[in-house]
């Protein structure tokens, strides 16, 4: 009896000791686990702090070069400007090559390039100012594009009679999708040739394209486009003058007069950011809107939005 009462305490006390040992293991390997997530999150910090740095910098960069235009030329914007040149394929180390960088940052690769937002159709030129009245001929011009990119020429109207019905200002693009007759391939399609901008803006003839050009004169042919896009590379547009000449010359036989909704210059541009760090490549897109006299803040240039897409490069 004792010799069977002396087993049951062995085989308990084994027991007790395989528990202990496994709370022990599990209490180790959950403080490791512990240790390996703090590790790991300051990493991530330290990760978005570098990439939050880096893109504060292109996006100053980019102000600094509108700044440096703006100097050099407030009545006109043409794509022989500095701005238009982008930057392609860089390393952050040939740029600071007498500062001493953390390899992390040496190997990291970017590209930049500034777009004239105002070479894109302004969707707020459906409306007045204060979104209470339909700009008819705002109306027609997005028609007009809609029609080219083979859509439904009708959601001009639906998406200018929806916004006023619903006294809903728009910021991007995207927002559409909110609007009956839109689809995700519907905004994929006009997102090249459109934008949502603050308030209603000219079109700049001198750096927009052939497409938005056909949706403001649709008597005009793709060759009379094509013609019209070359002529003014060699010598850009500086009026409203200069822009009746141009379609006079092009369509001689024919009275086309400059509209209202079109000018030769910019408040309003896109900065399309890329940066390759490690296995993601982060884009951003940010709106900055650019003023000719000094701002409250002692800037030029302001930040409306930005918008960041991370890939995970495999």
């Amino acid at each position: 009896m004792r010799h069977s009462y002396s087993q049951s305490q062995k085989g308990s006390a084994t027991i007790i000791a395989l528990i202990v040992v496994s709370l022990v293991a599990i209490c180790v390997s959950s403080l490791m686990w512990q240790q390996d997530f703090e590790i790991r999150k300051t990493q991530i910090y330290k990760e978005n702090t570098q990439v939050s740095w880096l893109q504060r910098s292109l996006i100053d960069v980019v102000r600094l070069v509108l700044r440096i235009d703006l100097v050099n030329g407030q009545e006109v914007d043409h794509l022989g400007e500095i701005w238009a040149l982008p930057i392609e394929n860089s390393r952050i180390e040939d740029f600071l090559k007498n500062q001493d960088l953390p390899e992390e940052l040496k190997s990291i690769k970017f590209s930049g390039s500034i777009q004239d937002a105002q070479a894109l159709f302004n969707v707020a030129n459906l409306w007045d100012v204060n979104i209470s009245t339909i700009n008819l001929t705002g109306v027609q011009t997005y028609a007009n594009l809609l029609e080219q990119l083979g859509l439904n020429k009708n959601l001009a109207d639906q998406t200018a009679q929806y916004i006023l019905r619903n006294n809903r200002r728009l910021q991007y693009l995207d927002e559409l999708i909110n609007i009956p007759g839109y689809n995700s391939d519907t905004i994929k399609s006009i997102n090249r040739f459109a934008i949502v901008l603050p308030e209603p803006t000219a079109v700049n003839l001198n750096t927009t394209s052939i497409e938005v050009l056909l949706a403001l004169w649709p008597t005009l042919s793709q060759s009379d486009a094509a013609q019209f896009i070359q002529l003014r590379l060699s010598m850009p547009l500086k009026s409203q003058n200069d822009i009746t000449q141009l379609l006079t010359k092009i369509q001689p036989n024919k009275t086309t007069q400059a509209l209202s909704s079109v000018g030769v210059k910019s408040d309003y541009w896109l900065a399309q950011t890329n940066m390759l760090i490690e296995q993601r490549n982060i884009s951003t897109q940010t709106l900055i809107q650019r003023f000719t006299a000094r701002q409250p803040d002692n800037n030029y240039t302001a930040v409306l939005w930005s918008k960041q897409k991370i890939i995970q490069m495999k």
